[in-house]
């Protein structure tokens, strides 16, 4: 059900006209007695009626109690409050009611995050929806609208914004709304406007009378979102010369001069937004000749390095890091090198820990594998030079022949090799793949039995720091590093300040969770960099974080005193300090405390509350009514404790004074907090303190709040929780069930650095005392665990020492389409959308993929190629790939699972056939590809380069398909290659489905985010809960199967990632004590290749314990 939008929230123009909306009762209340802070700067009485409006705008149709956001609103308003911060506080309390049990408030978050967008809006440029004209001309004036826009008429861009429909805009949850907000959408640019212009654009090229047909179409297919763009495209279309294309693959020869081309080649791609493949296997060995000298090759490595460097120099449009995918053959003899490159063994210079690692697979090997064959690993130069064998451009049969004279001419003509048993370089490759979720696997035959163009060429494979919400220490606090992106910020390196420029390093970078002994914890990318101190001389190495050990000692470091003179004082701080520690929320929602035993004497230091809200005050239209103090605080003689009212505009529970705020009202805050719940522990003449909580992460926060007091302290497990007895407030105990908790410590070296800046507590007593020496622990590694987590990430270079502070502890700075490719004349280029599965019935399938086709054939034609190979590519291939999102969705909206495979075929093969057809119909109208005469196309094949017959003994409706195989005949077929699967795992978000075609991880979960955590959870969670099978529990060789039957109708790649878990008796029931072995793991990638899948991408595992390898388990691959 779409809500309705709301006059006092908002009005929406359309067409110069003011639409009314709906409005409540309580809609033309008076002030209040509290003063916000408008957008504009401005100031107004607080309007109770208003907000009531927007949350019941907001709750609107949704199953959730606007009351109880009401409630959680109550306790954090103030005097001086922005509008801004109303809006935060209620986006943060629809976000901390989210659960499985009520996941639409994710929707809630999201409807008033938009809402926000619309107000910003207003403010900035005096309209929101209504006037998409203006907006155009605006745009293009400001340079962010390409001028292409500027081809429809006044007249048509007025009609083409009166397709606009602003109910759309409020359909997202809130992880979507946060992404197109913040990654798609330009400045002063609206959600629906910007979908428009991009459906306007891509209906650019054609026919002038069909323009704004075809453009609404792809616009409600788009803003629907049943068709979801790839990034590339609804991030570049709108923006002048940006390129539209997905994906690039590129095959370097041996010379220098194809060499340094095609890493300009790689470069001008990142530049534009594409994420680039590389095959390196025609480039000579290590060891190999050079102008007749040998061994003076360095071989693939060093090349490697340039296109690793030339990755994280070269930005994507502004938005992220370069994604380049580096492929290298099975028989090449730098293999184990290239599959070592990225440890922190070795020579630094031949590393490179930026680019994907990518091993394109013969079956040739494979059948060696299974069989504990011997492999030989060749040079191809000598090969080349001596036999007249390009070994890299054969494959299948041709390739086995090929490899066989090579390895019969082995100490003839061939004296550069290596021989290894194929088994174990495949556990190689799998104790790699278990570690780190990489080497990508490219199966080359299987590819390029399917490709269709086998007359003109080959595919030679494919292609494809710290988490955001990370606080890194600052002359201006802790601050999540996300915020920080583009700015130059002092940041602390464990001796001193250091200007750095905080940058954007990457995008959806597999992550893992290190865990640390002083209760801290960062999630980072596999390679961040550790310094681990080896023993007490002082020895320090540089370690990854995949590398870390259990007991790694960390190097330490000094804290600075933070403080600026635009500093406030934190309200209340001192009773705000002591309801965090011991305070709560009454029954009607406001914040108190209660006083025992020694703790009255304490009541003269609190703020109490001398105003409240009434009832009956507010049917007389005056919403707070004053009272003296003593009315704020009565005593309860019953249980002898004196009830103290705060007041409501008290920061909420567990806000910490992070930054920002004074020295003294940092001090005077800690103080409350200490004298409500902390305890002096004595050992001898030494004393410290400690804080016990529940909450874990506010410890963690109280902990980085120190820090910027220049004093260290840590958080460390203290109690499991279960039934206790406890106090029942009747003057006897009962059980209640607890849950665990948490300690937080300062040593005696800490309580003398804030007695010395003035730290003051009333009910403990402890004695300002210097202790004899100042020694502190060592911060230990607890453990190294993967998360399953992809996200952005973030990192600086600090000059002076390399190291700067994250989360409190000092450390190091920090695939799926494919078609021929030819050296120096050709670079494979594809564009990309999906269906969206959870939005599209059955009956829906033809018209959308329809949509999509033309859409991407669209795309060849108004991108801009970053150079001429990919130019020569795309004339030549018009390479496209329809893809799928929400698989997941689509099985359990129909009680389906993954061991449904009928279904999944017969829903893939309709996919299939709508997009072949579509294409063939789009050769009717506009001309085959260019090389389509001589294609498997042209011989009456179909999907895969697959017999007709194929299709007649397999498909549900076979005789379709004898018809489409003799209309692409006599008609030819617009695009050599048209479905191709991504992971999309942004996109999926902002589309509001589960990702690609894979199980959900989780079915509910928190996301850690740069501005916090978002909850994420499947669309039909509520009907369907049981039906989402988790990725984690589920036997991988039940998505092999299911991705194995996709692939019978996908005519390029699909992005499988396999997720396997070691924990024992998930894949077992009968055998509770059993775990997932690696030759359980070894059978499933087995699996893989004989059914046919064209790649495996990434591999996770969720961990029983420690990241760590088993070398037992490992040994059974070879059994």
């Amino acid at each position: 059900m779409q809500s309705k939008p709301l006059t006092t929230a908002v009005s929406i123009q359309k067409n110069n006209e003011v639409i009314p909306f709906r409005s409540t009762p309580l809609a033309n209340m008076g002030s209040h007695g509290i003063r916000v802070i408008r957008r504009d700067g401005s100031t107004t009485s607080l309007n109770i009626g208003k907000i009531r409006d927007v949350v019941e705008w907001a709750c609107e149709g949704k199953k959730v109690n606007s009351i109880a956001l009401e409630a959680g609103l109550t306790t954090r308003l103030r005097d001086g409050i922005t509008t801004r911060e109303i809006q935060d506080n209620l986006i943060n309390c629809a976000l901390e009611m989210c659960s499985p049990e009520e996941p639409d408030w994710r929707y809630v978050a999201g409807r008033l995050h938009i809402w926000s967008l619309w107000k910003d809006t207003l403010v900035v440029r005096g309209y929101q929806y209504g006037n998409y004209e203006k907006t155009v001309k605006t745009q293009v004036k400001n340079r962010l609208y390409d001028e292409r826009i500027l081809i429809y008429s006044e007249a048509e861009l007025k009609e083409a914004g009166s397709w606009i429909n602003p109910d759309w805009d409020i359909d997202y949850d809130y992880a979507g709304a946060l992404l197109i907000t913040s990654r798609y959408l330009l400045k002063n640019e609206l959600p629906q406007e910007a979908l428009l212009t991009c459906s306007l654009l891509l209906a650019s090229v054609e026919e002038p009378a069909n323009r704004l047909y075809w453009a609404k179409k792809f616009y409600q297919g788009i803003a629907q979102r049943k068709i979801s763009l790839a990034t590339p495209i609804l991030a570049n279309l709108r923006t002048p010369k940006g390129s539209l294309t997905s994906c690039f693959i590129l095959s370097i020869d041996d010379s220098l001069e194809s060499i340094f081309g095609e890493i300009t080649n790689a470069a001008r791609i990142s530049k534009n937004g594409g994420g680039v493949g590389v095959n390196v296997s025609r480039i000579r060995a290590t060891g190999s000749w050079v102008m007749g000298k040998a061994n003076a090759s360095g071989g693939v490595i060093p090349w490697i390095k340039l296109l690793n460097d030339t990755a994280i120099a070269v930005n994507q449009g502004g938005r992220r890091a370069g994604a380049v995918t580096i492929g290298v053959d099975i028989w090449h003899l730098d293999v184990p090198e290239f599959l070592e490159m990225q440890t922190e063994n070795g020579d630094q210079r031949r590393k490179a820990y930026d680019i994907f690692p990518q091993l394109v697979i013969t079956d040739e090997f494979m059948r060696r594998v299974i069989n504990k064959a011997e492999w030989t690993l060749v040079d191809p130069y000598e090969v080349r030079t001596k036999l007249g064998i390009e070994l890299a451009e054969l494959w299948g049969e041709e390739f086995e022949e090929a490899y066989r004279l090579v390895e019969a001419n082995l100490d003839k003509e061939i004296v550069l090799y290596k021989k290894i048993n194929a088994r174990d370089l495949f556990k190689s490759i799998m104790r790699s793949q278990v570690e780190t979720g990489m080497p990508y696997i490219a199966f080359k035959d299987t590819i390029n039995r399917a490709n269709p163009n086998k007359h003109d060429g080959y595919i030679p494979g494919v292609n494809l720091c710290v988490a955001g919400e990370t606080k890194i220490l600052t002359d201006r606090g802790q601050i999540a590093i996300a915020d920080l992106v583009g700015e130059y910020v002092n940041v602390w390196n464990g001796l001193e300040w250091s200007e750095v420029l905080v940058k954007k390093t990457g995008e959806n970078q597999p992550l893992l969770k290190v865990n640390f002994s002083n209760g801290e914890d960062l999630e980072c990318t596999y390679y961040h960099k550790f310094y681990v101190q080896k023993n007490y001389k002082g020895t320090v190495e540089i370690v990854e974080a995949k590398d870390l050990k259990q007991g790694d000692k960390l190097i330490k470091y000094q804290l600075p005193l933070i403080q600026s003179e635009n500093d406030l004082d934190f309200p209340y701080a001192y009773t705000a300090g002591f309801f965090s520690g011991d305070g709560s929320y009454g029954n009607n929602g406001m914040p108190e405390v209660d006083l025992y035993g020694v703790k009255k004497e304490l009541l003269p230091l609190l703020a109490i509350r001398n105003k409240y809200r009434g009832n009956g005050s507010i049917e007389k239209g005056t919403f707070w009514r004053k009272e003296t103090d003593t009315l704020g605080v009565y005593h309860d003689s019953k249980q002898d404790r004196i009830v103290c009212k705060l007041p409501l505009d008290i920061p909420s529970k567990f806000t910490v004074p992070l930054n920002g705020y004074t020295i003294k009202s940092r001090l005077e805050w800690l103080a409350g907090l200490l004298d409500a719940d902390g305890t002096v522990v004595r050992n001898g003449s030494n004393e410290s303190l400690q804080i016990a909580a529940v909450n874990r992460q506010f410890l963690l926060d109280i902990r980085l709040m120190l820090q910027t007091l220049g004093v260290d302290s840590k958080v460390t497990f203290m109690d499991d929780g279960g039934y206790k007895l406890m106090p029942n407030g009747k003057g006897n105990y009962q059980e209640y069930l607890c849950q665990p908790k948490y300690r937080l410590l300062i040593n005696s070296v800490g309580l003398f650095q804030v007695g010395q800046l003035g730290l003051k507590t009333h009910r403990l007593q402890w004695t300002l005392k210097e202790p004899q020496r100042s020694a502190t622990q060592f911060i230990r590694i607890e453990s190294v665990e993967l998360t399953c987590r992809r996200d952005d990430t973030y990192c600086f270079t600090e000059p002076k020492r390399h190291l700067g502070m994250f989360n409190g502890i000092l450390t190091g700075q920090c695939t799926e389409s494919f078609s021929n490719v030819t050296p120096d004349k050709t670079a494979h280029c594809c564009n990309l959308v999906s269906l969206n599965l959870a939005n599209i019935d059955r009956e829906e399938i033809e018209s959308n993929c329809q949509i999509a086709v033309r859409i991407l054939d669209n795309t060849i034609d108004i991108t801009n190629p970053p150079f001429d190979n990919a130019k020569n590519h795309n004339d030549k291939y018009r390479t496209i790939g329809v893809g799928a999102m929400g698989l997941a969705d689509w099985l359990a909206k129909r009680k389906l699972s993954y061991n449904n495979l009928s279904e999944i075929s017969n829903l893939f093969e309709e996919i299939g056939y709508w997009c072949t057809y579509s294409s063939m119909e789009l050769a009717k109208e506009r001309g085959a590809y260019q090389a389509f005469l001589g294609s498997e196309w042209s011989q009456g094949k179909l999907i895969g380069a697959k017999p007709v017959e194929w299709f007649l003994n397999n498909a549900v409706q076979p005789q379709r398909w004898q018809q489409l195989a003799t209309d692409i005949q006599e008609f030819g077929i617009r695009n050599s290659h048209i479905t191709a699967i991504a992971p999309n795992t942004s996109s999926s978000l902002v589309q509001g489905c589960t990702a690609s075609v894979l199980p959900v991880y989780s079915r509910f979960f928190y996301d850690k985010w740069a501005k916090g955590t978002v909850p994420i959870a499947p669309p039909f969670i509520e009907e369907a809960f049981w039906f989402y099978p988790e990725n984690k529990n589920l036997e991988q060789q039940q998505v092999v199967k299911a991705i194995a039957t996709m692939q019978e109708w996908i005519d390029t790649g699909i992005s499988m990632e396999l997720l396997f878990n070691l924990n024992e008796g998930v894949y077992f029931p009968a055998e509770p004590n059993r775990c997932l072995t690696a030759k359980d793991i070894f059978d499933t990638l087995i699996m893989a290749w004989e059914l046919g899948c064209k790649a495996i991408y990434y591999i996770r595992t969720v961990q029983k314990d420690n990241f760590r390898e088993s070398d037992d388990s490992c040994s059974s691959c070879a059994n």
